[in-house]
């Protein structure tokens, strides 16, 4: 099996991520699935650089987080948006994260909008509302959980043929269609909670109008702690995801 990454940071975002000392998202990606699987074979694709690739010489295709906002009109915008039109022409697995789940959303006709209250570090709450997926992506996780997470913008209209998965009071968490054979998620299987952690004391200044200094350090401890607790059964969706295609 050949997985493609599509990477949804810019190269100055992933230049973020070096210089905070955290490896760029499409490889904690191409690592993860490595460490489930030692025999599919990973490859990344950045829409800021790299040459035209043949996507339809891959089995499945994963979209990463981003720090960009999919309803401003940009060139790496459309950039991604293009090239989610022609892989979801495919008709293969494909899971989006976060931003992931945005450029699917709003290529496919639904609605991406800046959130009322953004989630940093942690979705907490989150609570499994159709049943389709538990004995398969969602197997084994409880019905109610926290996860890895780090957006403003959330979705308000998902696209036709999708269903609501999973949800908080903040947002949609994931939504899924088996018709187009698509997996979103808000949050972040894939991210450790201290990873986040790290690049949040990098982006440090951009908290100060959503919480003090003691609320912001005392979220870091939790971060860490929650890692330690946490680490296993925060993939479990991911790991289920890239099971059920790999059959």
């Amino acid at each position: 099996m050949r997985i493609l990454i599509i990477n949804g940071w810019t190269k100055e975002g992933d230049q973020n991520h070096l210089d905070a000392g955290c490896i760029v998202q499409s490889n904690v990606f191409a690592n993860l699935i490595k460490s489930i699987e030692r025999k599919i074979s990973v490859e990344i694709f950045n829409s800021y650089g790299d040459a035209k690739i043949h996507l339809s010489d891959y089995d499945a295709f994963v979209w990463t987080g981003s720090g960009n906002n999919i309803y401003e009109t940009n060139s790496h915008n459309k950039n991604q948006i293009d090239t989610c039109n022609k892989i979801v022409e495919l008709n293969k697995p494909i899971w989006g994260s976060c931003w992931g789940m945005q450029v699917i959303a709003t290529a496919l006709g639904g609605k991406v909008e800046r959130g009322k209250s953004p989630e940093f570090g942690i979705s907490r709450d989150i609570q499994i509302i159709d049943d389709e997926l538990k004995n398969s992506i969602y197997k084994n996780k409880p019905v109610i959980f926290d996860a890895p997470a780090h957006h403003s913008d959330i979705i308000t209209e998902i696209p036709k043929t999708f269903k609501v998965i999973t949800q908080n009071k903040k947002c949609i968490q994931s939504m899924y269609s088996k018709e187009k054979k698509i997996f979103c998620a808000q949050y972040h299987p894939e991210l450790a909670y201290d990873y986040l952690g790290t690049m949040m004391q990098f982006w440090v200044k951009n908290y100060k109008n959503h919480m003090g200094k003691k609320e912001f350090e005392s979220l870091l401890e939790e971060l860490d702690k929650k890692e330690k607790e946490e680490s296993k059964t925060r993939i479990l969706e991911f790991k289920n995801w890239l099971t059920c295609i790999n059959k």
